[in-house]
């Protein structure tokens, strides 16, 4: 069963592969995106 996760309040810098990374050790990680408000 797919599931998402949002997280808010991440560093300037993370990128896609640091959340991989980090949330393959907890579970399965399919995949990982960081969304950047192109106004801020």
């Amino acid at each position: 069963m797919g599931r998402k996760l949002f997280v808010g309040n991440l560093a300037y810098g993370v990128t896609d592969d640091d959340l991989q990374q980090l949330f393959s050790q907890a579970c399965t990680c399919e995949s990982a995106s960081v969304v950047m408000d192109r106004d801020t």
